[in-house]
Formats: structure tokens, sequence, C-alpha cells
């Protein structure tokens, strides 16, 4: 499943897949204001899924961000843990560094090792 709508300043994807059991939500582009409104209705709808919904947020496509970006993440990932699930988030970029004191996120080194981690966590 994916979203590659295009935003008319900063384009930002979103595709979505189950490796090993998790969502896997791949973002790629711009993680701006923008594009907030986007994310959220995804975060949304993986929030309102039943059950303990695992989820890796692979953020290795992103190429830029702002502070609402971020905030989106870490509202997202409230969600998710709200209605009973978990979201790791993996390889966060480098081009979001500046705000990672806002980013309260637990994030791992790559996608695989997210995984692994939302696997033990339901152990």
């Amino acid at each position: 499943m994916s979203d590659d709508g295009v935003s008319a300043a900063l384009p930002m994807s979103i595709d979505i897949t189950i490796e090993r059991g998790c969502i896997v939500v791949r973002l790629g582009g711009h993680l701006v204001n923008d594009n907030v409104p986007r994310l959220n209705r995804w975060m949304n709808r993986i929030g309102r899924l039943e059950g303990r919904v695992l989820v890796a947020m692979d953020l290795r496509g992103v190429v830029g961000c702002d502070s609402t970006g971020v905030e989106a993440l870490v509202d997202g990932a409230g969600r998710i843990r709200q209605s009973g699930g978990f979201l790791i988030a993996a390889n966060y970029p480098d081009a979001c560094e500046a705000f990672a004191g806002r980013a309260v996120l637990e994030t791992r080194p790559s996608v695989h090792d997210a995984i692994d981690e939302l696997h033990a966590w339901l152990s």
C-alpha cells in the first residue's frame, strides 16, 4: 500500500508493508508541516487497527524535516501506544538531528533491529 501524493512545495512519500508480522511504514522526502496531515491520516488508520499493532517506522528516506513533522511522529507513536500497540523508529535521519531533543521516540539503527525489538516486546 502506498500513498505517493505530492505536496505543492516539498514532496513526501509513504509506503506501508507488512514484514515479519509488523507494519513497516517507510517515509521519504520531506517530513514538514505541509505533509503532516497526510502522515496523521495514516497514523490514525494504523492506530484504529485492533490488537497489538507493532510498527517499525523507517525514516531512511527522509531528506528534510521541521519541528512540526517530528512532533507528528511523536504524537503518532503516542496514539499507537494508547491503542495498545508500539512504534519504533529506524534510521533516524541526519536531516532531523536538530530536533532530536523533541523526538521522544524509541529508535533503532535499522528496520531489522526495530522489528526484533518489537517481537521481544511481545514476549
